[in-house]
């Protein structure tokens, strides 16, 4: 007798790539997957991943927290919660926003994401058809991107500079888009510390783009994941707290964990409704259980003197990286300097290739990720991001003097 499996039951039938979503057909891997995938083996100096220093978290009240949540509110936490995210939690991050100047928000406007990857999807769900325009910085985070083509719509990459989006370059973007009769349904921008830029947007053109944008009725989607983590310990003004119209997505991920895959988006009262029934309906509710461990770390413990660690220790990162490029780097080579967040942004000489410089870096034990994983045009191919929030500073020391060396190597051939 003859078995089969259901993987030759679905071919026996013809079910394939052939027969899914045009979005699902057309979705490319990840640059920065495809680039760890090539580079997972011992030794390997890593300035390709954006993954938080975790060290200093005080883990045994963490455990504390936890086992007290499952003795004393054991069936509770591990049932069925509410679609919007838990009152614990939501309170907490009402407070949390006003670091930014936020105090426009209601719970009712606050939708507790997995991850701001998560409100992110869900917000294009709920706004974008197939051919619509979303406008991104650019370059721009290469996880909107792909759920923005995964959705069909056209990613047009407004300029930016070392100081962030350019005003007068949206400015003109957008009239012409809305000339040709094009439905622009959002602007994307992490304005703090952007990745994969580094960028910090002035209060100036903060100001600018949000009168632009509300000029033109064009939506405004502020991501703000690193935005406690600049190295002076200011934050700077979130735009959403200046226009209630702005959509801000804000993550635990940089400036807690990432475990937990807690997030959460902040929508205007007309769109807080559609948003929460699309989250309802990608995953019923978030966990109760992370959202109360998130809800008490950040009631219950000094979680800003853990962060202010943090931001010195990425602040010694970044120097070294920043010194590092200064001692490696041949002529030609040019990068920001960062104030904060996790990323600097790299642009290399004439002739240069970012991604046969990164399969060169990867024989000699160093890998980042090149340029146009940040795009969705093409372009990027003179580009790198170096991210310095893993290794330490001598790691950072030794991978800088490797990737000199090899891109040396590349402009001699």
């Amino acid at each position: 007798m003859s078995h089969t499996t259901d993987t030759d039951h679905n071919t026996a039938l013809g079910f394939g790539l052939e027969h899914c979503a045009t979005g699902v057909r057309n979705a490319k891997a990840s640059e920065v997957r495809k680039v760890f995938a090539m580079s997972a083996r011992p030794g390997m100096i890593s300035f390709a991943s954006g993954l938080p220093e975790l060290g200093a978290l005080p883990y045994d009240q963490l455990a504390d927290i936890a086992a007290g949540l499952l003795r004393e509110r054991g069936p509770e936490v591990m049932q069925y919660g509410a679609s919007t995210g838990t009152p614990g939690l939501k309170e907490q991050i009402l407070g949390l926003m006003r670091l930014e100047g936020i105090d426009n928000a209601a719970p009712d406007d606050v939708v507790v994401t997995t991850g701001s990857q998560n409100g992110l999807d869900l917000l294009t769900r709920i706004l974008v058809d197939p051919g619509d325009v979303v406008l991104a910085e650019s370059p721009s985070y290469s996880g909107a991107l792909a759920v923005f083509t995964g959705a069909q719509a056209e990613v047009v990459h407004v300029p930016s500079d070392d100081q962030g989006l350019l005003p007068d370059e949206l400015e003109r973007t957008i009239a012409r888009l809305q000339g040709q009769g094009r439905a622009i349904k959002f602007l994307y921008t992490i304005p703090s510390y952007q990745n994969p830029g580094g960028t910090m947007l002035s209060q100036e053109r903060r100001d600018r783009v949000r009168q632009i944008c509300a000029d033109a009725h064009v939506l405004v989607a502020e991501d703000n994941p690193y935005g406690l983590l600049g190295f002076d310990g200011t934050p700077a003004r979130a735009m959403r707290a200046d226009d209630p119209n702005v959509v801000y997505l804000g993550s635990f991920s940089k400036m807690f964990a990432p475990g937990p895959r807690v997030g959460w988006t902040v929508l205007p009262s007309s769109l807080a409704r559609p948003f929460g029934l699309q989250a309802e309906a990608a995953v019923l509710n978030p966990s109760v259980l992370t959202q109360e461990i998130v809800a008490a770390y950040l009631r219950d413990t000094d979680w800003q003197a853990v962060l202010e660690h943090y931001r010195a220790l990425y602040a010694r990162r970044a120097e070294a990286m920043v010194r590092g490029l200064q001692e490696h780097m041949p002529e030609g080579v040019t990068w920001n300097v960062p104030r904060g967040g996790f990323y600097c942004w790299l642009s290399l000489p004439e002739g240069v290739d970012s991604y046969e410089l990164c399969l060169a870096a990867i024989d000699q034990g160093v890998v980042f990720v090149p340029g146009t994983a940040f795009y969705t045009d093409g372009r990027g191919h003179r580009e790198a991001r170096l991210s310095y929030c893993h290794p330490t500073e001598e790691k950072i020391a030794e991978g800088t003097r490797i990737l000199g060396a090899t891109l040396t190597s590349f402009l001699n051939r």
